[in-house]
Parts: C-alpha cells; structure tokens; sequence
C-alpha cells in the first residue's frame, strides 16, 4: 500500500512538474494588413516575430524564451502576437519594408504600421521582458528618443540613451550619424576627459565626424593615457567597420552622401600612413572601381596587390575581391577571379583558405554555366568543410551563388 502511495505521489509530483510550465506566446496568424486593422481596432501593439527557419537562435528563442509562463502572460495579455517567415508569403515584403537584416528581429508596431521599438538578437526570458516592456513607453526606445533628439534634445542623457537603444536594435550606422551630432557638439578639449572617452569607444563609429579626427590627431596623448593597444585597436576598428558600412552602401546605393564622407574622411586620415592604411586604402579603391563598373581599373589594382609582398594578408583580400568581381561584374572578367585563385592554390594555402577557393571556384562555375564542374568544386569545398570540423578549425561562411 505504502509504494503504491509513493507511485501515485511521484506520478502526480510527475504531473505537476510537467504542466507547471505549460503556456506560451499565442501568435495569431493573418495577412499584415488585417493584423494592423486588428491592431488599431483593439488599441494594441502588435509584437512582430520576424524569422527564418534555417536561424538557431530563433528556434532558441521560441523554444526556451516564449514558452515561459511569465513571458507568455505578458505578451498574450499586453501584445497582438504575430510571426511571419521573411523568407515566405508576405515576409520578404515586409522584410524590405522594415529594413529586417539579422535574425531574430522582433518588432513592435502599433496599428498605423509605425514601428515604437525593436530588438535584436536572443536572450534571456527576464531581458526579453524587460526590453518588450519599453514598447509600452514609447519615449524610452530609439523611435521616441529619436523625436527628443531630433527635436534639439542633445543633452548627455538623451544623447547617450538614444544611442545605447540604437546599439541594442543594432542601427549601427544611425548609431553612428547620431554620435557624431553629439561629439561634434562637445568642447574638443572635452573629447578627451576620461568620461567622455569611454562614450566615444562605445558609439563613436563615424570617421567623417570632427570629433573622430581631434581624436586621431591627438592619439599619442591617448596612448599615454589609455595605452597603445586599446587606442590603436579602437582607429583601426572603426575605420575597419566603417569601409565594410561604404561598401555595403555603393552595392546598395543607399547612403551615397555619408559613404562618400566617410572614405573621404578614411583618406585624409590615412594620409600619413599606419600599419592599416595599405589594405584599408586599397579596399576603398576597389569598392569606388566597382560602384564605377571600372572593372579594368579594379583588376589592374588586385593583380598589383598580388605582386606586392608586403601587401598583409594579402590571401584573404584577393579573394574577398575575387568574389566581389564575381558578384558584380560582368561575365567576360570571371577568368581573373580562376586566374587568382590559381596563383593562391600554388603557394599552399591553408584549410580555411582552400575552402574559400573551393567555394569561389564554385560560385564562378555555375555563373559560367559550367554546372557539372561546379558541382565538383562544392564536393571539394564540403569535404574540406569536413575535414576543418574534425580538426576543431574554423571554416569561412558560405557565399551565396
């Protein structure tokens, strides 16, 4: 009697266990347009799941975040839930038309399609609260911040907070143009307290700012205060991500004025000459040769760059600008991008850049048509893929075709 007591107790105590945590976010599935009228109709913010299935912290996220009974009472009683694959249906519109460009986004949108706040990335159940609950206090996101800002708001605190959200949303070129507002507003000899120097590590990203170029004229006296490494790592960093920011700018042709302020400003500063300023003006070449559809011009400057031996890392900057010929150029100029992956092959290149080749050699393949070699190369490229995973070594990301 008495074990047959216990199997009941633990049985229940299995039960109780098991349905304890048993709710969920309730996504309502519709068309957006009626989902806004819904929205507009009820009074409510809309909570806009945007997600791939191939993405693993989405699938994290719903997994182990969404299905927490905290989380779900507050979305299904506070939000109109809504999901949409940017891949599928309506997604890739709406992908386009909320500038979605890394996964998961989550958005809050309130019944007019006006967007009040936007996360990135996953995390916790108790952050994913905490951030979903500034959409219910418009004025503390980068939506309402952006009002106050705008609106002639450039004190620290509303300075440093818009651009703390805009860091968060992941708006690193917004980020960018609003700290350059801000520091460019600041006494320049205040540019170099300590407290202000810890702000501009954070959000200054912008070279083309005034402020950003007292700084680099003053970076001995940085160095002495803050030491070589950190301040050198931060100008090689941010002019670093912002030639990444003009390039993605020229392919997009969005931007135009900013990009061009920017490599202008990279130059002026990189006149001088760094351990950085070869590849980093070089890139910057190759990025306005291709904008120009001067693609002879561009190739003359790789094959140089491969002549040069003490052009750094000189292997990976070829074949980023093999690729990019052959995403971008016309077809009769292909042969250059298999002339310079032959040149690398000869001089044995590592694992990591035999994949790279692999997977180019691929890429121009199939755009030659040529399919049943291409279909080779990606053979080659997966076995090498393989043989990189059992030898705990990196592998590059996979280009698209």
């Amino acid at each position: 009697m008495k074990n047959g007591l216990l199997t009941l107790a633990l049985s229940l105590g299995m039960i109780t266990g098991a349905t304890a945590q048993n709710r969920e976010i309730s996504f309502k599935e519709a068309d957006w347009k009626t989902q806004l009228a819904t929205a507009k109709k009820e009074k409510k913010i809309i909570f806009f799941d945007a997600y791939t299935s191939w993405c693993g912290p989405c699938k994290m996220m719903a997994k182990d975040v969404f299905t927490k009974d905290n989380v779900a009472d507050l979305f299904n009683q506070t939000f109109l839930n809504v999901k949409y694959d940017m891949e599928k249906g309506e997604g890739p519109a709406l992908k386009d038309k909320y500038g979605v460009s890394a996964y998961p986004t989550y958005l809050f949108v309130n019944g007019d399609g006006e967007v009040v706040h936007k996360i990135v990335g996953s995390m916790s159940a108790s952050e994913f609260m905490e951030e979903a609950k500034k959409a219910l206090n418009p004025e503390s996101t980068a939506f309402g911040l952006a009002k106050k800002f705008n609106g002639g708001d450039h004190s620290e605190a509303t300075a440093v907070a818009y651009m703390e959200a805009l860091e968060k949303a992941y708006e690193s070129d917004k980020m960018g143009a609003v700290a350059k507002v801000y520091f460019d507003g600041l006494p320049k000899a205040s540019l170099m307290e300590d407290k202000n120097w810890n702000i501009i590590l954070k959000y200054l990203n912008n070279p083309a700012a005034q402020s950003f170029a007292y700084l680099y004229v003053n970076k001995a006296e940085l160095e002495k205060k803050h030491g070589v490494e950190k301040v050198n790592m931060y100008f090689q960093r941010t002019m670093n991500m912002s030639v990444y920011s003009i390039k993605r700018a020229y392919e997009k042709k969005t931007d135009l004025k900013e990009a061009s302020e920017k490599a202008t400003a990279i130059r002026k500063l990189l006149s001088n000459g760094t351990d950085y300023s070869k590849p980093m003006l070089a890139q910057l070449d190759l990025i306005e040769f291709a904008a120009a559809n001067k693609w002879d011009k561009f190739i003359a400057n790789v094959e140089a760059i491969q002549a040069d031996a003490d052009f750094k890392n000189k292997i990976n900057f070829v074949i980023g600008a093999a690729n990019d010929l052959v995403t971008a150029a016309p077809a009769q100029y292909y042969k250059h991008a298999l002339s310079w992956a032959d040149q690398i092959e000869r001089n044995n290149p590592n694992l990591f850049a035999s994949i790279q080749l692999a997977d180019l050699r691929k890429r121009t393949l199939k755009k030659q048509g040529k399919t049943a070699e291409a279909e080779v190369m990606a053979t080659k490229a997966q076995d090498l893929r393989k043989e990189a995973s059992q030898k705990g070594q990196m592998t590059p990301p996979m280009m698209k075709d």
